[in-house]
């Protein structure tokens, strides 16, 4: 009886609660958008999905470190089956295959395999040795993230590939991994826009070769590194030709929104028009003109913030802003407190898939980065989604409950 209630007194109550109250949010915002439809649908299933959720995520609270370590591998393999499964027999939905159908209900694979990632990176991280190559764990991780972000990109699901890489190099830096490795690996990828803001991209080339050459790489590296971002700044136009005529709209809207704003830039004015006349208090539930009158698409999942915006102004925006803050503040702060190095690994990378979710969506909402299709955690519509991040959160909250043992 004193261990298990010593392990109920370990839960971390702030991330329960943030992480609870941000799920009420969204089922009362998904409430409002199907308000304006007349319908109940959507709310229905997130409510259904919500307690799915909850019930996932303090059974995953309960289960021990050691179980998420033995089959950490295991549940890579199957999510890379999972997205190879999509690109065989998936159903195609705004332009991509990113669905499979599995006892009449539509999965999306890429949601868990997240999960089944910051496992995978977590185990080889926290296996390291001092007998085991510094190059060589970075190149398993790198590895290990390459793999699924290919085969995202054939959907093509351009912003969920987004966010492996991001998962992959902050469960790097939390090992340790030097600036100029970092360095190293950002280069090629400023490279690709080199074509498009030479003004901007030539000098951060040049200061990042001339960093590297001061931090001790040779040469020869240099040089290599060189010609790698020229064949990426070659590639660049044959990389934007391989994207959907809607993805090249995204990001061409993303840089003019009113040059189409009856087409492809409609959705972002929409959004800043419904979240700039939400004022200090908005306009109040179920009375937000944009929202109720259908003039903001996509209003229960990519911009549900604006609706959020709209109905509950600066003020409800804040609050959901606090929450998401202080489940980052627990996430990390989990990290560095529990004893085990694996479960760290994966605080850092759950912690970082919830914030790099909720920072492009929000961004998105606003204008300041591109339409990526990114749902926010907890609040957007969607089952596969919520189920994931739920689970997560689940796996974060045992780092808490078990953050004695090793």
């Amino acid at each position: 009886m004193n261990i298990v209630k010593n392990r109920l007194n370990s839960i971390d109550i702030p991330l329960l609660i943030s992480t609870l109250c941000l799920v009420v949010i969204g089922i009362l915002l998904i409430y409002s958008a199907d308000h304006s439809q007349g319908l109940k649908t959507h709310f229905l299933r997130q409510v259904y999905f919500s307690l799915a959720g909850i019930v996932l995520l303090f059974i995953t609270a309960s289960i021990p470190p050691r179980f998420y370590y033995v089959i950490a591998y295991i549940f890579y393999i199957i999510g890379i089956i999972g997205l190879v499964l999509v690109l065989v027999m998936g159903i195609i939905g705004f332009g991509a295959k990113r669905w499979i159908i599995l006892g009449g209900v539509n999965l999306q694979p890429s949601e868990p395999l997240k999960i089944c990632l910051i496992f995978a990176c977590a185990r080889v991280l926290s296996d390291r040795g001092s007998h085991i190559s510094y190059w060589r764990i970075n190149g398993k991780v790198i590895l290990l993230g390459l793999i699924p972000t290919i085969l995202l990109l054939l959907q093509p699901d351009l912003g969920t590939a987004t966010v492996l890489p991001v998962i992959t190099v902050s469960m790097l830096a939390w090992f340790g991994m030097p600036l100029k490795i970092f360095i190293l690996l950002l280069l090629p990828i400023i490279s690709l826009f080199l074509s498009v803001a030479p003004w901007l991209v030539a000098p951060l080339v040049i200061s990042g070769c001339v960093y590297l050459l001061k931090s001790g790489i040779r040469l020869l590296g240099i040089i290599t590194i060189l010609v790698i971002c020229t064949l990426a700044t070659i590639a660049a136009p044959t990389a934007w030709n391989q994207l959907e005529p809607y993805q090249q709209k995204r990001l061409t809207t993303f840089l003019n929104p009113a040059a189409d704003p009856l087409g492809s830039g409609y959705q972002v004015i929409q959004s800043k028009v419904a979240i700039g006349s939400g004022g200090l208090k908005g306009q109040g539930f179920l009375n937000g003109p944009q929202t109720q009158l259908r003039f903001l698409p996509e209003q229960h999942t990519d911009f549900i913030f604006a609706l959020a915006g709209e109905e509950f102004g600066f003020i409800g925006v804040t609050f959901i802003l606090v929450l998401l803050v202080i489940y980052g503040w627990s996430g990390f702060r989990l990290a560095m407190r529990t004893k085990n190095d694996f479960m760290g690994f994966v605080a850092v990378g759950i912690t970082t898939l919830v914030l790099y979710h909720a920072v492009v969506n929000i961004g998105m909402a606003v204008g300041s980065l591109p339409v990526t299709g990114l749902p926010l955690p907890f609040l957007s519509y969607g089952g596969s989604f919520l189920i994931t991040c739920m689970t997560a959160t689940g796996i974060l909250l045992s780092v808490g409950v078990y953050h004695r043992e090793r």
